[in-house]
């Protein structure tokens, strides 16, 4: 199967270690400081491409040394980039990392260019050549709301093409109902799986079950809920999974942790598997993806993440048993 995705592409800068009071210094000496991709859409396709996928990537990056950056990794991880847009008027996305000794982390942010990103950027052509319509960064870019999503999934459905989105971190508004900033949307997907806080966020409920319950109402094939160390939750409504993380590999760097799991997700969905599969599968990119610097920098081949989860589960019977 071929995979489209559609979103956000960054050039991430981590800058480590950042003391607490960095404001009240004049200097810290930090370590090498190294370029990494990052951006949901942009990760996602980077997994799919490294667990051997046919990927493409629809996104837009400046005409500077990050898009360059950018364009270089696409290429060398396999991903297809015809489609990513090089504007001469905008930088391309940045995220400048500070992260403590502890591991907490702070943001400063460029992502005017992201703005920028319509339905109409996304071509009938690239459509018919996927299989599946992927949509990272839902509710973060000003341009993909909910009118402009629900668009690009019809039109994907018309084509007989799966539609699966993954969302950023939602920003307060007067809306009472938050459902409402993906209505149209969610009418039109078949697999969504944001983070607790993105789903608690839209569904205005706390408990998992009561979260589950308010996308009832969508015809979601597949409904999840990415719930950081404590694991995943799927269901397609008859059957709800819960799955603990991976253990077995260090944790060093959380950034890109949920579009791992989305990559290695969408790559066993996209192979046939079982949702409880797919989980496995997610968890084990995931686990993979925390172990090094950089959103996608660990992630391995599909070979050695399947061994590694029949390493991970030797002496049960909780492998995966469908051979991709």
């Amino acid at each position: 199967m071929s995979i489209l995705s559609v979103g956000m592409a960054f050039c991430d800068i981590p800058l480590r270690p950042c003391p607490a009071n960095i404001m009240e210094l004049d200097n810290y000496q930090i370590r090498k400081v190294e370029m990494h991709t990052g951006g949901d859409a942009l990760t996602v396709a980077v997994v799919l491409a490294k667990m051997g996928a046919e990927v493409e990537l629809n996104a837009k990056v400046g005409n500077d040394a990050g898009g360059k950056f950018v364009l270089s990794e696409l290429e060398k991880n396999g991903v297809c980039a015809e489609a990513v847009t090089v504007e001469e008027n905008y930088a391309t996305a940045t995220s400048y990392q500070l992260i403590e000794e502890n591991g907490q982390r702070h943001f400063l942010v460029d992502s005017e260019i992201n703005k920028l990103l319509k339905n109409t950027d996304v071509t009938d052509e690239q459509i018919q050549k996927a299989d599946i319509i992927f949509m990272g960064s839902a509710l973060a870019m000003e341009g993909m709301n909910d009118q402009e999503i629900s668009a690009l999934f019809q039109r994907a459905h018309k084509e007989g093409k799966i539609t699966a989105m993954d969302a950023s971190v939602a920003v307060t508004d007067s809306e009472s109902c938050k459902m409402n900033l993906l209505r149209q949307t969610l009418q039109h997907t078949d697999i969504f799986i944001p983070s607790y806080e993105e789903a608690s966020y839209l569904a205005q409920k706390e408990k998992v079950e009561d979260i589950i319950e308010a996308f009832r109402q969508f015809p979601l094939k597949v409904f999840g809920i990415k719930l950081g160390a404590e694991g995943c939750v799927l269901t397609d409504f008859k059957e709800t999974i819960y799955r603990k993380p991976y253990k077995g590999k260090p944790v060093v760097d959380t950034t890109g942790a949920g579009d791992c799991f989305m990559g290695g997700f969408l790559y066993a969905f996209s192979n046939g598997l079982s949702m409880e599969e797919c989980g496995k599968f997610g968890s084990a990119v995931s686990a993979f993806g925390i172990s090094a610097v950089g959103p996608s920098t660990a992630v391995p081949d599909y070979e050695t993440v399947l061994q590694f989860i029949k390493d991970s589960e030797e002496g049960t019977d909780n492998g995966i048993q469908t051979k991709i």
